[in-house]
């Protein structure tokens, strides 16, 4: 059985159209994948020797056993918005004479298959045997690197189980927010060194490797727990309930503003509804902290320029990862948009106005910001007069560039459908356009005057949105049957 289920994963996958027609993305994307997999793999060659050269007082394990916890909660929160829930990949069996342990049991271990996976096997395997093993034998080296690797394999399951759990029950992303914050607030307020209590863990475990077996433990713990509440909770007609008792919310405000405002609470609800666009608007919402990257970095301090561009990415992250794929979110029913008794011009504006309402909102929450200074918010605010005059026109011009069909129902992580030349392209204006007048007047020391052009110049596109819009419109139309041709293909 277990060769036919490979049989099955290989024929989905070269059988598929869009692999067919996306053959030349998917090659560069995996070229890509590999490419990042081997710097990691450098990365953890050179990691002795880079913590030698850079921190010459600290002994390198001490300092890499310190690092590692940080690690792991970088892990989890990639893990968090990039890793499927391979439960979908079971479905098509449930009604079949065939053992469903077999299938979940087949289905867990074909998931180990991740690149995630082999992320800390890659970074820590080489520094394990170059200076654990060196320096403490390879006993001690076998203990160390099992914590970590069983340590990644736990985050592996913890995420698929959170996930599902978050499904049945939403609050507990709230509360997974409130725990994140409070971690970082007991670590910021020194109330608790992660740093220290992650180097007192695993130089423990370099003492006695035998420790080391606990994670291992811990992540077949995960295994049953995950196998345990899917052999509970994969019977195709609850799948079917909890597929029409999902509730979100009605929108009903927006009716007041007339069929924009119609098309806008029909947006919200494909976004809330689907798991990739759903997924979208939460890699948005942590992507807000972008920030945090720049103005607690005193490295930067000295490059000011470049909060430019974090203004801009933060006030305009939304409609940089839902605009991309403008048209791709509706292309399973496009044919309906081109008949149904509405116009052009309002299905365009709607979006429009949709994003200038995203960018608003955050804009407001990067006022927090003002905490590192006030010359920050004054360039977010100009970056987001600019995304709303300008960049938002040109990230849905662009998206109109051979757009492709996507899968609403599919993860986001590794998933390319309706990836594109377009995406690439993306941005380009997003890391250009703000600095022809900024950066003019910052090299000549005139940075406040800088950003009052620039913030300027995204006012007056937003007052002349209308010939923006009509010229948007007038694209649209003239290629909206290509459009549709396209998606029916694909």
């Amino acid at each position: 059985m277990i060769s036919q289920l490979i049989s099955h994963i290989w024929k989905k996958e070269f059988r598929s159209p869009v692999w067919a027609k996306s053959l030349l993305t998917n090659i560069f994307l995996g070229f890509a994948a590999l490419m990042m997999l081997g710097y990691v793999l450098i990365a953890g060659v050179a990691m002795d020797k880079l913590v030698r050269e850079f921190f010459p007082d600290n002994d390198p394990l001490v300092f890499i056993n310190g690092f590692i916890l940080y690690y792991f909660l970088v892990e989890f929160m990639l893990r968090f918005f990039l890793q499927n829930v391979p439960v979908l990949e079971i479905q098509p069996y449930l009604h079949l004479p065939i053992k469903k342990g077999k299938i979940i049991h087949f289905m867990f271990r074909k998931s180990l298959f991740s690149a995630f996976n082999l992320l800390a096997v890659l970074l820590f395997l080489p520094f394990s045997l170059m200076r654990v093993g060196a320096d403490y034998g390879a006993v001690s080296a076998l203990g160390w690197l099992a914590s970590i690797v069983g340590l990644s394999i736990t985050l592996h399951f913890v995420v698929i189980l959170f996930k599902k759990k978050m499904n049945d029950i939403p609050n507990l992303f709230i509360g997974l927010i409130v725990f994140l914050a409070a971690l970082a607030a007991l670590d910021y307020f020194n109330v608790v060194s992660f740093s220290s209590l992650s180097s007192a863990i695993f130089g423990f475990i370099v003492e006695e490797p035998a420790l080391g077996a606990i994670p291992v433990v811990l992540a077949f713990v995960f295994y049953r727990l995950n196998y345990s509440f899917l052999v509970k909770n994969t019977y195709p007609e609850e799948l079917a309930i909890r597929k029409k008792e999902k509730v979100t919310g009605d929108f009903g405000f927006l009716k007041q503003y007339g069929r924009i405002g119609e098309l806008i609470q029909l947006e919200l609800k494909l976004i809330l509804r689907h798991k990739r666009p759903r997924n979208t608007l939460i890699m948005s919402g942590f992507l807000l902290l972008y920030g945090l990257f720049f103005y607690t970095n005193d490295n930067y301090q000295e490059m000011q320029f470049i909060f430019m561009f974090a203004g801009v990415f933060i006030t305009g992250i939304f409609f940089i990862n839902h605009g991309q794929f403008l048209l791709s979110w509706e292309s399973g029913y496009f044919d309906f948009i081109l008949t149904r008794r509405v116009s052009f011009r309002q299905f365009i504006e709607s979006k429009y106005w949709l994003f200038v309402a995203t960018s608003t909102i955050a804009f407001v929450v990067s006022l927090a910001y003002g905490y590192f200074g006030w010359k920050i918010v004054l360039i977010n605010l100009a970056a987001y007069l600019f995304n709303i005059g300008l960049n938002v026109f040109a990230v849905m011009r662009l998206a109109m560039f051979n757009p492709k069909k996507i899968d609403l129902n599919k993860g986001a992580a590794f998933n390319y459908e309706g990836v594109g030349a377009a995406q690439f392209l993306i941005m380009i204006p997003m890391m250009i356009l703000p600095y022809i007048l900024y950066a003019p007047f910052l090299i000549l020391g005139y940075e406040n005057l800088g950003l009052f052009l620039t913030g300027l110049a995204g006012l007056i596109g937003f007052l002349f949105r209308d010939k923006m819009l009509n010229a948007l419109t007038q694209f649209f139309i003239s290629r909206r049957h290509k459009f549709a041709a396209s998606f029916r293909s694909q």
